[in-house]
């Protein structure tokens, strides 16, 4: 993004728009989507949003990563770590993970990778080594500082169960789709450490299944994805392609699918509903 709109974490407060929170609705209604999910959408450049259900306390799956990485990039930034630090994979963190799979115990990798690998491929293993070098606790407060009042990272991930052992455990995961909105701003605008860099990592997630088909041609999402048996997420920076900027989050929740099929059959009714909202934008 070559247009940063520089801005201090505590000076964002974008005014709600009604017309905003019609787009979110009427396309939770076009996609059959109104019930069990949360939506928040903000207008960067003209400061307005728009939300439903926002605060909801959904389980945010591997949404949580984002968090993990502003607050990695913002100890590059201070000099208190190095992104090629050499980091040795326990075996306590070994999870199943999507997508490859390069972190076997003992491997030795940088902090970079771990980063780029979580973000990218949503590698749970990196993200459970980087809990332990960033310190859970230390993260959360961060997050508190930069505006996201009920951010929780209180566990690690597994990608299948037994889940991993995590004695030092404070809680259940928690980022609601108006916080991962708000920092997702705060990236966008250049109110982070190292923005530009996060950007360009988000630009490169893999997964492409859930809001991506329902963009306009030209557009360009910078974004992460989440999911589990039980929830489908996707929240990114859009940057249409007149160049105008927004911040898209849309949490799913799953009550009731087919059998013996996972959270990933609502990713065509995301596409519906991304692409409704397209429309207003």
């Amino acid at each position: 993004m070559e247009r940063g709109l520089f801005v201090r974490p505590a000076d964002f407060s974008p005014e709600r728009d009604a017309a905003l929170d019609a787009a979110i609705f009427e396309g939770l209604e076009v996609a059959n989507l109104n019930l069990g999910a949360a939506a928040y959408l903000c207008d960067l450049d003209a400061m307005r949003f728009g939300q439903w259900r926002s605060h909801e306390a959904i389980y945010p799956a591997s949404v949580i990563k984002v968090p993990i990485m502003v607050e990695a990039f913002r100890r590059f930034a201070a000099g208190t770590l190095s992104a090629q630090q050499r980091v040795t994979v326990q075996a306590r963190n070994l999870t199943e993970t999507s997508g490859p799979a390069p972190f076997a115990s003992g491997t030795q990798t940088s902090v970079a990778d771990l980063v780029d690998f979580m973000i990218v491929h949503s590698d749970n293993v990196a993200t459970n080594e980087l809990i332990d070098l960033l310190d859970r606790n230390a993260v959360t407060a961060s997050m508190h500082a930069l505006g996201l009042p009920t951010f929780l990272l209180g566990r690690k991930l597994s990608g299948s169960e037994p889940l991993v052992d995590d004695p030092e455990m404070v809680g259940r995961n928690t980022l609601p789709a108006g916080e991962i909105g708000r920092l997702l701003a705060l990236i966008a605008c250049d109110a982070v450490a190292l923005a530009a860099q996060q950007r360009e990592i988000l630009g490169r997630c893999a997964d492409a299944a859930k809001l991506v088909p329902g963009l306009a041609t030209g557009d360009t999402f910078m974004h992460k994805t989440g999911e589990t048996e039980t929830v489908s997420h996707d929240a990114g920076i859009l940057v249409t392609k007149d160049g105008h900027r927004y911040v898209v989050v849309l949490y799913c929740e799953v009550e009731s699918k087919p059998d013996h099929v996972e959270a990933a059959w609502v990713n065509p009714l995301m596409t519906a509903w991304m692409r409704s909202v397209r429309e207003h934008l």
